[in-house]
C-alpha cells in the first residue's frame, strides 16, 4: 500500500475509534456503530485513498460486522431500482457513441449556425446542455471538447481566451445540462432514489425536470456571460464546421428510433396532475426502471450492442450509489440521522425554511468541491433528508437541492467528470478554473437557494 492510503487508513481508524468511544453516553450502540460507518465512508470517499467503488462494497460489510443491520438489509440499496435506470441511461449513451450517432448531431446543429463567434460558443454550450441531459454529462463532453479543439485550431485567437471559452463553456454547460433529468447526473438520481428509500416519496422522470431545467437553462446563461467577461477575446468569426457525410446509416436510424422511444418513454411515465386533466390521461404508468430495462433489451435484441459493450456500463458509479444509498439507510434505522439533525437544527434558526435551504445547499455544494459529487450526494443525503423530517420543512426540497449543488462544483478538476476532461487538454490552468469556477459556484448556489424557497414549494 502506498504511504497516502496506509496514513489515511489509520487516521480513519483512530477517528472512528475515538468517536465510538467518546459517544458511549450520549449515543445507543447502534447509533455508535451508524457512526463508525459514516466516518469511515466519508473519510475514504473525500480522501480517494481506497477506491470509491472498494468504499461503496466495505459499507454494508461494516453494517453487519457491527451490528448496524443485517448484510442482505444493507445490500438491497445496491439493487434499487435507481440503478437500472442509470445502468439503461449508460447502455444508451454506449449505443449513441458506438455509431457515432451523438457527433453527427453535435456537427449538425453547430454547422447551421451562422452568426459570430459568441453565438456559435452559445449554440456549442446548448447543444453540451442538451445531450447531458440524456446521456452522461461526462460522454458530451468528451464529445463535444474533441470537436471544440477543431473549432479553435481554425481561428486565429491573439490573446489565447477563445479556446479556453470553449472548453471550460461545454464543460460546465454539460455539469448543468445534466441536472435537468434523472440520468443527467448521477447526483440528481441518488436524491430521488433517497427520497423513495427514506420517505417513501417517489419523484418521476417527467417531474424532476420541473426543478432542472429552469436551473440548467439560466445557469448555462450565466456561464456564457460569465466565460467572456473573464476571458475577453478578440476573435469575432468561426469557419462552419464541415462533416463528410450528413445522411444517417441505417444503424444511426436504429438508435435513434430507441433513443426517441426511451425520451419519449421516460416523459409519459407519469404526467403531473394539470396535464393529465387537461388531456384526460395520466401516462402510461410504468416507472423509469422498468423504461430503462426495456430499452437495454432493445438494444441487444437489435444488434445495436454486443455481449462486451456491457462492460462500459460504468459499474463503478453504479457501486458507488449503491454504497450511498446503503449508508444513508444505516443511518436511518440506528436513528444517527435524527441526532445529527438535532444538531444542524442549532444552525438553522429553529427551523428556518430560508437557512435550512441555505445550509444543504452551501453544505452539499461544499463537500463536492474537495470530493467527487457522487461521494458527496451519499454522505449528505440521508442527513438533508432527516433535517427536513425533524424541522418539518420538506426533506423533498432539501433532497432535491443537495442531489443538484453537489453538481454545481465549477472550480477544480476533482469536482465533477466534466471538470477534469476541460483541464486534462492542457487549455486551462488551474488558477483560471478556480477564477471562473468560484463565480459560478456562487451564483450556482444562490440559484438554487432562490428557486427552493420560492418555486419548488409549489412543486411538492
Amino acid at each position: 500500500m502506498n504511504r497516502k492510503r496506509v496514513v489515511v487508513l489509520a487516521a480513519v481508524i483512530l477517528l472512528s475509534m475515538f468517536a465510538y468511544n467518546a459517544t458511549a453516553e450520549t449515543l445507543t450502540e447502534g447509533q455508535r456503530s451508524a457512526l463508525v460507518v459514516l466516518i469511515v465512508a466519508s473519510g475514504l470517499w473525500t480522501t480517494e485513498a481506497v477506491p470509491l467503488a472498494a468504499t461503496s462494497i466495505l459499507i454494508p460489510l461494516l453494517q453487519a460486522f457491527l451490528g448496524v443491520q443485517g448484510f442482505g438489509a444493507a445490500l438491497a440499496p445496491f439493487f434499487d431500482t435507481v440503478v437500472m435506470l442509470l445502468l439503461g441511461g449508460f447502455m444508451l449513451a454506449v449505443a449513441v457513441e458506438k455509431c457515432d450517432l451523438d457527433e453527427y448531431f453535435a456537427y449538425l446543429i453547430v454547422s447551421r449556425v451562422k452568426a459570430g463567434a459568441r453565438t456559435v460558443v452559445l449554440a456549442v454550450m446548448v447543444t453540451a446542455g442538451f445531450l447531458s441531459m440524456w446521456i452522461s454529462n461526462t460522454a458530451s463532453t468528451a464529445l463535444l471538447i474533441t470537436m471544440a479543439l477543431k473549432i479553435t485550431e481554425r481561428v486565429r485567437d491573439v490573446k489565447g481566451n477563445f479556446s479556453k471559452i470553449v472548453i471550460l463553456g461545454i464543460a460546465y454547460s454539460s455539469t448543468a445540462g445534466g441536472l435537468s433529468t434523472l440520468v443527467g447526473t448521477t447526483t440528481c438520481a441518488m436524491a430521488a432514489a433517497s427520497l423513495k428509500e427514506l420517505v417513501g416519496y417517489e419523484i418521476s422522470f417527467l417531474g424532476w425536470m420541473f426543478y432542472g431545467f429552469p436551473i440548467a437553462v439560466i445557469q448555462i446563461l450565466v456561464i456564457w456571460v460569465v466565460l467572456f467577461a473573464i476571458f475577453p477575446t478578440d476573435v469575432k468569426e468561426i469557419p462552419p464546421l464541415e462533416r463528410a457525410s450528413t445522411e444517417l446509416t441505417r444503424r444511426q436510424r436504429l438508435t435513434l428510433y430507441v433513443f426517441g422511444f426511451a425520451v419519449l418513454a421516460w416523459l409519459t411515465g407519469r404526467l403531473p396532475e394539470p396535464v393529465a386533466n387537461l388531456i384526460g390521461w395520466g401516462g402510461h404508468g410504468y416507472s423509469s426502471a422498468i423504461v430503462a430495462a426495456l430499452v437495454i433489451v432493445l438494444l441487444y435484441f437489435l444488434d445495436l450492442l454486443d455481449e462486451q459493450d456491457i462492460k462500459q456500463g460504468k459499474w463503478d458509479t453504479l457501486l458507488l450509489i449503491g454504497g450511498g444509498l446503503s449508508l444513508g439507510n444505516a443511518l436511518d434505522v440506528s436513528g444517527l440521522v435524527n441526532v445529527i439533525s438535532d444538531m444542524l437544527l442549532n444552525f438553522t434558526g429553529g427551523g428556518s425554511p430560508l437557512v435550512t435551504i441555505a445550509l444543504v445547499t452551501v453544505a452539499g455544494l461544499g463537500i463536492s468541491i474537495v470530493a467527487s459529487n457522487t461521494a458527496s450526494a451519499g454522505i449528505f443525503l440521508p442527513i438533508a433528508i432527516g433535517l427536513g423530517q425533524k424541522t418539518g420543512f420538506s426533506p423533498v426540497i432539501l433532497a432535491v437541492a443537495v442531489g443538484i449543488s453537489t453538481s454545481l462544483d465549477f472550480m477544480l478538476p476533482v469536482g465533477t467528470p466534466p471538470n477534469a476532461i476541460a483541464y486534462s487538454t492542457g487549455k486551462v490552468s488551474m488558477p483560471e478554473m478556480i477564477k471562473a469556477g468560484v463565480l459560478l459556484d456562487i451564483t450556482g448556489a444562490l440559484l438554487t437557494i432562490l428557486m427552493a424557497y420560492l418555486v419548488w414549494p409549489y412543486l411538492v
